[in-house]
């Protein structure tokens, strides 16, 4: 379990409610995917079942170490197969609460997007989230609050997650304020995507996509580009510094930009009138959807690069 996924915030609330014994028995974690919701669900697991007589969760204690590692037999985690949660899975989840903990003091079960379930599947949970087996926590994951079905929300407590602030992201990934300020928005504030962002060079890879579209002479980088998501990503890339340009345009501070990196060219298109930003924005938007409709991605491009 990557620890520094959790959410430390709704670890302590955690910590707090079952300190009270005001610890309630299901549980609907809300945020953005890559929002670290199901590693903090495997903390708030670790917590309720730490055996350490001082700080929960200890992290090294036989519990801790089996929870992270996926091998305690009394925390299940169910996620979708081939694109859903099916009945089939449910059942057995459901035939699993009802046995009694093999080492445990509470038996955790995760449901990891649970937007993914099907009708039937959510159905069958319902009268268990109502009347839970006793020493039983069921906590469930979601990205879309709205596509669940209204008496599952009904009978969860919801946690929302919410966006990280620059300086948290700078703290626990280490970037330079730049990078964090650019990952803080590009993510909206999504600590997860910022980490795997940030672990896979994308400040490095997003310099080049611009080079590429803001100056001829750099057009190889584009070329290179084979795979549709690929020139997918490096439109919303575009779509980012035209709304950084449109952004300072209206008097918005340097500081508060996304590419604070890239001022010297966020200013030359802050030169163009709002006529033409907007323009350039929906042209962008444009070829996008040329690429939804299996446009040649390279020709969807060459349209762009004589719009700019």
């Amino acid at each position: 379990m990557n620890a520094t996924s959790v959410d430390r915030r709704i670890l302590e609330h955690f910590r707090k409610l079952s300190a009270s014994s005001r610890l309630g028995h299901a549980y609907l974690f809300v945020g953005p995917r890559e929002a670290g919701k199901t590693q903090t669900a495997l903390g708030v697991a670790q917590l309720v079942n730490c055996e350490s007589l001082s700080v929960k969760p200890c992290g090294v204690c036989s519990s801790c170490r089996k929870i992270a590692s996926g091998n305690h037999p009394d925390v299940m985690v169910v996620q979708e197969e081939q694109g859903s949660i099916k009945i089939d899975q449910i059942r057995f989840l459901l035939g699993r609460l009802q046995l009694m903990a093999f080492e445990a003091k509470t038996k955790v079960f995760i449901i990891r997007n649970v937007e993914t379930m099907t009708l039937e599947a959510a159905n069958s949970l319902l009268k268990t989230l109502e009347e839970p087996a006793s020493n039983t926590l069921i906590i469930l994951t979601t990205a879309i609050v709205e596509v669940n079905l209204d008496t599952v929300r009904s009978r969860c407590h919801v946690v929302r997650f919410f966006p990280v602030s620059r300086g948290h992201l700078q703290e626990t990934l280490g970037n330079t304020q730049e990078m964090a300020q650019f990952l803080t928005v590009y993510t909206d504030g999504c600590l997860g995507q910022a980490r795997q962002l940030a672990e896979n060079n994308f400040i490095f890879y997003k310099n080049q996509v611009l080079d590429g579209l803001l100056y001829k002479s750099n057009e190889d980088f584009l070329k290179k580009l084979s795979e549709k998501e690929d020139f997918k990503e490096s439109l919303h890339i575009f779509l980012s510094i035209v709304r950084d340009a449109i952004l300072l345009k209206t008097g918005v501070p340097t500081q508060d930009l996304m590419h604070t990196d890239r001022l010297k060219d966020v200013r030359l298109l802050a030169e163009h009138s709002f006529t033409e930003l907007f323009a350039i924005y929906e042209q962008v938007v444009k070829t996008k959807g040329l690429l939804d409709e299996n446009l040649n991605a390279k020709m969807a491009f060459s349209i762009l690069r004589q719009r700019i």
